[in-house]
């Protein structure tokens, strides 16, 4: 990275820190995961630029840049980071910028192979244009401009006067342009931004879009309105007012000119002089009641692009027709995900909503039952036979015998009282349901008929998994872990000393399984549930969890994605990415999953790009080359055993959450094998403790809970 201080010397002197990093589009992405469904993106669209019918680009709330070729049928995404985009410009196909969260400008001349970004603003900037290659204006919070006459070698500071957010600017030569101002105001410069003056437009509203056509003929759009002048914004009169409009952008070509808003997008083809807000194709199922199009783009005579939340994309032929460009099967919220091999995938949600994938993912179909169920778990034993379960005012199963392409209501007589949240199937025939109240059923041939099983309590059940043909687990609230046996018809509660509510479950075989929560928790035995450890409290909410065969590797969803490559001991979480968005997982393998979360989002990992592979090692057993403790959580007293290959100096620690060292259980050389260290619980108050062995130079730390 270089980094160099820029001295403007105006009147007055503003340091900018130019900060440039250069870096591989490809490379770029914190992890693998792209989206499937919606495509191209699920999230907002903040910008979109169109140059001509075939080339264009977008930018999204999270932090994506986004590109077509082909007029927006095929998008490739060129750039992701951790800042979310405001606007898009592009000059030409090569070269482009982008500008956003927290005066976040990244630049590209080679199409988006490789990206240099800087920081010219601490504000955040909101919109970017460019008049020619040398002269650019850019606009962001607290009232800032930014202007380069070197076509972004260097950015000047303009003060604008004001300190209302400058949402669009507009010039038409380098020295003539305007900008968004403070309420019912533009404001206007014809001295390139060395000075700028505000012009009334008479109508008070926050414009938050602004074009001029030539140095005369100027549009700004805001509120309930569109407003034009033909007197380069010394008079301003209102051309068009719908009401609940909520107009955010507005763009020309020549006598085709487009304004986007809440309620989609009114449309002039003489210039400007009669607008007409024009009929969109409908919202997919799960849409917010609005269309909210935040940009729009007029490339040419012939076609409009406007695009906004939720990845929804709309496009305007020559003959006036829309059509969707954004391909949006459902927005409805998904609640489970499963997957028969690397090319059957099925996903289900709110309002009785099923997706299904025979190619990977690639294209998504939607199952629509009709229904006014939530449905929350979706499995496939085989390719073509499925089951899946829902919520309302009762539970509800249903099953497929043709991979989804219909729907059978198999629902028992004595279901969970307020619904069903997870099923799993060991075969077609067997398989377990459970839900609220602490309801459970279970069926030994395929639904035709089902048994309930009681006396559990009334927590809410909300996981089911079965670990090999004949043993599963059940996880739910207050810390409740159920092993069953099939094949001895045994149900029995298992102790796991924890309160949270659990949701993840994860069974490798019939004796390693782990179970994730709330606050971060994650449980593990290794001896079919005879003894569960609490492994890792990380303060993050889990909602899923998955492993690798070797149960070394692992992925975590929920508040924020995890992955660890010691069993769970520790988990590095995401600082940003699309992987947080997800509440449910499914993995063929460790380079090879996909997930689902709300508004229908659906994402796919396709190949690990850290490098890294299965490794062919086993599970760490206790006390092995690892730390480990029993009872955890421990009451009275728990034994912290850890195994040395050698002779060597070693230190056991405890620390408390803040960092501060409680107690150290040793200091000093031991030799190579097994050593067991009892730490008593009598002084130490009910709470979270972490144990620090360093062994050699080696460090290892577990948490360790003390419970009443």
């Amino acid at each position: 990275m270089e980094i160099s201080m820029f001295i403007n010397n105006s009147s007055k002197c503003f340091a900018l820190l130019w900060a440039v990093l250069l870096f591989s589009g490809a490379a770029m992405a914190e992890s693998s995961w792209s989206w499937q469904h919606p495509y191209p993106t699920g999230s907002r669209i903040n910008g979109i630029q169109f140059i001509n019918n075939s080339d264009g680009w977008i930018v999204t709330e999270l932090g994506a840049l986004f590109c077509t070729d082909d007029g927006g049928v095929i998008w490739e995404e060129l750039y992701r980071g951790d800042k979310k985009l405001e606007s898009v410009f592009f000059l030409n196909t090569s070269e482009g910028w982008a500008c956003g969260e927290d005066g976040i400008l990244i630049h590209t001349v080679d199409g988006g192979a490789n990206w240099a970004f800087t920081y010219p603003s601490s504000q955040d900037l909101l919109s970017i244009e460019f008049s020619d290659e040398n002269y650019g204006t850019i606009g962001g919070y607290g009232g800032t401009i930014l202007r380069t006459m070197n076509g972004g070698a260097s950015w000047q500071y303009q003060g604008s006067g004001i300190t209302s957010p400058i949402y669009d600017v507009s010039f038409v030569n380098p020295s003539t342009g305007w900008a968004t101002g403070t309420t019912g105001n533009i404001l206007s410069t014809s001295t390139g931004g060395a000075f700028w003056e505000e012009q009334n437009t008479g109508i008070s509203v926050n414009y938050t879009g602004v074009h001029f056509i030539d140095d005369s003929c100027g549009f700004a759009v805001g509120g309930d309105y569109i407003a034009s002048t033909d007197e380069g914004g010394n008079a301003w009169s209102a051309v068009y007012q719908q009401s609940g409009a909520d107009f955010s952008d507005v763009d020309f070509s020549g006598d085709l000119g487009a304004a986007s808003g809440k309620d989609g997008v009114a449309v002039t083809v003489n210039g400007g002089e009669y607008w007409l807000a024009e009929t969109l194709p409908p919202q997919p199922p799960g849409s917010a009641s609005a269309y909210y199009l935040y940009s729009v783009s007029v490339p040419g005579a012939s076609r409009i692009l406007s695009a906004g939340l939720s990845g929804l994309i709309f496009s305007r032929n020559s003959s006036g027709d829309w059509s969707q460009l954004s391909s949006h099967t459902t927005l409805r919220n998904l609640n489970g995900i499963t997957h028969f091999d690397e090319n059957h995938v099925w996903a289900c949600g709110n309002y009785g909503v099923i997706m299904a994938s025979g190619d990977g993912g690639v294209n998504w179909e939607s199952q629509v039952i009709d229904i006014n169920f939530d449905l929350e778990d979706i499995c496939f034993p085989t390719v073509l036979v499925g089951y899946c379960v829902g919520s309302s005012d009762v539970g509800i199963i249903l099953k497929t015998v043709d991979g989804g392409g219909s729907w059978t209501d198999i629902t028992p007589s004595v279901p969970a009282e307020n619904g069903l949240y997870s099923v799993d199937f060991m075969n077609e025939d067997c398989g377990v349901a459970v839900g609220s109240a602490g309801g459970i059923v279970y069926t030994t041939d395929g639904g035709a008929s089902w048994t309930e099983k009681t006396g559990f309590g009334s927590d809410g059940l909300t996981n089911v998994r079965f670990g090999d043909t004949d043993r599963g687990w059940i996880v739910g609230g207050s810390g409740k872990i159920i092993c069953f046996d099939f094949n001895s018809d045994s149900w029995s509660e298992q102790t796991s000393s924890m309160s949270n509510t659990f949701h993840g479950l994860f069974a490798l075989n019939a004796d390693t399984v782990w179970t994730v929560g709330w606050n971060g928790t994650v449980v593990r035995t290794l001896n079919a549930g005879l003894n569960w450890e609490t492994i890792a409290v990380t303060g993050k909410d889990y909602s899923d969890v998955w492993f690798d065969s070797n149960g070394l590797y692992g992925y975590f969803t929920g508040q924020q994605f995890g992955q660890t490559s010691d069993g769970g001991f520790n988990i590095t979480h995401s600082s940003y990415g699309l992987e947080n968005l997800l509440s449910r997982i499914t993995f063929i393998d460790f380079n090879h999953g996909w997930g689902c979360g709300n508004s229908g989002r659906i994402l796919s990992f396709a190949e690990n790009t850290t490098g890294i592979t299965e490794p062919e090692h086993s599970i760490p057993q206790a006390p092995g080359n690892t730390i480990f403790s029993s009872p955890n959580p421990f009451s009275v007293s728990s034994t912290v055993s850890f195994a040395l290959p050698a002779e060597c100096h070693v230190t056991l620690d405890l620390y408390d959450l803040t960092g501060r060292k409680i107690q150290t259980l040793h200091a000093g050389n031991l030799p190579g094998g097994e050593h067991n260290f009892i730490l008593s619980g009598t002084d130490l108050p009910p709470g979270t403790y972490f144990l620090r062995l360093n062994a050699g130079g080696i460090t290892e730390t577990r948490p360790l809970i003390r419970i009443p």
